[in-house]
């Protein structure tokens, strides 16, 4: 299982400095605060710059001081993220809306995938704030679960229970056949499961498919899901246009397949997904928070 966070900065003392400091400061001051924090981890975490820079290239085909700009901006987009972490788990359904660069949250398009009565999965990345839109997803009156690994790390703990509410749960993914039961339970009850597509957890659950004209991996797990449950596939992001100022980004319903060829058919739906991320990365690569080599296995000259 590849980490995400590998450096002593990621612990309970770190983030409640964070929470404690950003939750008293005036809302104007919050971003050059952040700014400069993120310039600080921009500085220290070398491995974690170089792996930004690397899948920045990829996407966006700079070099140099441009290149490096755009890797900065990654460190405060994950600043937004986790000072978003204040306000935006015990925020009211008016608060979130406010928050929200033109009102509009997809609403439409997601009630009517629900209206066939099997449920609805939500495709979605750790591009802008996925945290954000679980919380959106709360406002269709139905409980949202939330399918995600929570490494077994104090500071992984205190997120996840932050985000948890009556309305929305976490089903943690290293339960292996359990996690998949209770999605599927979720799914039959017409509830939304929303999970983050481009983190590989489990290498037999996943497939290769071109990305930025190389070959990347991604999990099938929700394409599984989706031929079992009967529930649309629907890739969706929530990007920063502002600090703690959220836009939403949906695709197109991708519907379970069935050519009789079920791997291929998985395959097809994960295409049209990640042709999704691929667009909204052109425009939005700045917020794209995974600070690990995605394509190791492939280097690119």
């Amino acid at each position: 299982m590849k980490r995400w966070y590998t450096h002593s900065f990621h612990n309970v003392t770190s983030l409640s400095i964070v929470f404690f400091t950003m939750r008293w400061l005036p809302p104007f001051v919050q971003p050059p605060v952040a700014a400069v924090t993120a310039l600080i981890f921009f500085v220290l975490l070398k491995l974690e710059r170089r792996a930004v820079a690397g899948n920045l290239r990829r996407v966006s085909g700079r070099r140099g001081l441009g290149l490096q700009w755009k890797v900065y901006r990654v460190f405060y987009s994950f600043c937004d993220l986790i000072v978003s972490y204040t306000c935006v788990p015990r925020a009211s359904h008016e608060q979130l809306r406010s928050m929200l660069a033109d009102g509009e949250r997809g609403a439409a398009v997601i009630d009517r995938c629900l209206a066939a009565g099997h449920g609805l999965i939500v495709w979605t990345a750790h591009l802008g704030n996925p945290e954000f839109a679980s919380r959106l997803l709360e406002m269709h009156g139905r409980p949202v679960n939330v399918a995600r690994v929570v490494e077994d790390k104090p500071a992984e703990r205190m997120l996840r229970d932050l985000m948890s509410n009556e309305r929305l749960r976490i089903v943690d993914l290293r339960g292996g056949a359990r996690a998949t039961i209770e999605l599927l339970q979720a799914l039959g009850r017409n509830e939304i499961v929303a999970i983050q597509g481009d983190r590989v957890y489990q290498a037999r659950h996943c497939a290769e498919v071109m990305f930025f004209s190389d070959p990347a991996e991604f999990p099938l797990g929700p394409f599984l899901l989706s031929q079992v449950s009967g529930a649309p596939v629907l890739p969706g992001f929530v990007v920063r246009c502002g600090w703690l100022r959220y836009r939403v980004l949906l695709g197109e319903p991708i519907l379970p397949a069935s050519t009789g060829n079920r791997d291929e058919d998985q395959r097809a739906g994960l295409r049209q997904a990640v042709e999704f991320l691929e667009a909204q990365l052109s425009k939005y690569y700045d917020q794209w928070v995974n600070f690990f080599d995605f394509w190791p296995v492939h280097p690119r000259d």
